[in-house]
């Protein structure tokens, strides 16, 4: 039979254990901000935006009373552009409003999912736009294909004759107008975030 023994005095006991709560925290700490899901503010109110799978997508807008179809109308990638036009200026005023901010994925591709909303009430064809990278939602709307429809953030409140769509297509007919062909030329064609 083999003994060992070792002698330890206090100093060296309490260094060990330090070292090791030290350990432990940092695991803890990590495991919670990898684990915790992505949140937004907006109004006061904060939400999740987790959309990973589309059970997560569909969470995501029951958390503003919206109902939608189990399956998405359409599903693509689209590109953030590098540079926003007054158009895509506006489209991130109304993300801004929603406590969300596209600036950061300028240049980046993302994932488009559109849902038809069953329960938006006085309008009928109302869908439900989200953007969304590394599974988590970046920015949306609520919105109808008419011309004289409206496009709003998530919380479905029309507050501001910016957001109909005959503002946003007058904005569209600005930029096309006041634009030289260099500037059309820099923004992919998928990058319109919208239908």
């Amino acid at each position: 039979m083999f003994v060992l023994s070792v002698k330890a005095g206090r100093k060296k006991v309490l260094i060990g254990l330090a070292a090791v709560l030290i350990v432990v925290t940092g695991v803890i700490v990590t495991s919670k901000v990898h684990s915790s899901s992505p949140v937004a503010t907006a109004s006061g109110k904060q939400y999740c935006l987790t959309a990973a799978t589309n059970e997560d997508r569909i969470s995501f807008l029951k958390q503003f009373g919206w109902n939608v179809n189990a399956e998405p109308i359409e599903m693509k990638d689209v590109t953030i552009p590098e540079k926003f036009n007054d158009v895509y200026t506006q489209y991130n005023n109304i993300q801004k409003e929603q406590g969300l901010d596209l600036m950061p994925y300028a240049g980046k591709t993302c994932k488009q999912w559109v849902y038809a909303v069953t329960n938006y009430p006085q309008a009928s064809n109302v869908r439900a736009t989200m953007l969304v990278y590394n599974n988590a939602v970046i920015g949306g709307d609520l919105s109808t294909a008419e011309l004289d429809g409206f496009m709003t953030g998530f919380n479905g409140a029309q507050e501001s004759a910016d957001y109909s769509m005959q503002g946003l297509l007058s904005a569209c007919e600005n930029q096309a107008s006041s634009a030289a062909p260099a500037v059309s030329s820099e923004i992919p064609a998928n990058a319109w975030p919208t239908d």
